[in-house]
């Protein structure tokens, strides 16, 4: 059953869901762990770093620092809810000894998407579209560029319109 309210329509109306949704994964994930996150430029960017950064903030208490590059136009509606769904992420790696190698991250998108799932959107629902283009599309770009997406939101967005064998071929023509 759906853990929340869905008044939002449209491809807007899901971004707003999807926000919300990584909100309260967010939220449920303090309540588990005991700490929070603090956004930062300076975050862990190897599997081994964010190990220790988990391990210490474990222990303490004290935020995990968490990246706050690149939140400006995301699948979701506001840059900290990037931020919260990288918490999430980043939380969601090292509790299930999930390293950063792609068939690691392709099986944690499929985690997330499960998640989405038991919260009431289905694979037919345009949040668990958008989120499964903007995770997935990512993966299949860092395995055949070896890069992110230059503007993850438009990214998703054209991966959306178009699809993701024409999002991600469009993607790699870009250039920065």
């Amino acid at each position: 059953m759906p853990t929340h309210h869905r008044t939002a329509k449209g491809e807007l109306g899901a971004r707003v869901n999807l926000s919300r949704f990584v909100r309260q994964q967010a939220d449920q994930t303090i309540e588990e762990v005991g700490f929070g996150w603090i956004g930062t430029p300076e975050a862990p960017t190897t599997y081994p770093q964010l190990r220790a950064a988990f391990s210490y903030s474990t222990k303490t208490g004290e935020p995990l620092p968490v990246s706050n590059q690149y939140c400006d136009d995301t699948v979701f509606i506001e840059p900290s809810d990037n931020v919260a769904f990288r918490f999430w992420h980043d939380v969601s790696h090292c509790r299930l000894g999930l390293s950063f190698a792609l068939p690691d991250e392709w099986e944690l998108t499929l985690w997330h998407l499960d998640k989405l799932v038991a919260t009431g959107y289905p694979p037919t629902s345009q949040e668990y579209q958008l989120l499964r283009l903007d995770l997935l599309g990512q993966i299949i770009l860092l395995g055949i560029a070896g890069r992110f997406p230059f503007n993850q939101g438009e990214f998703t967005r054209t991966c959306h319109k178009l699809g993701l064998d024409v999002g991600v071929l469009s993607e790699l023509r870009r250039i920065s």
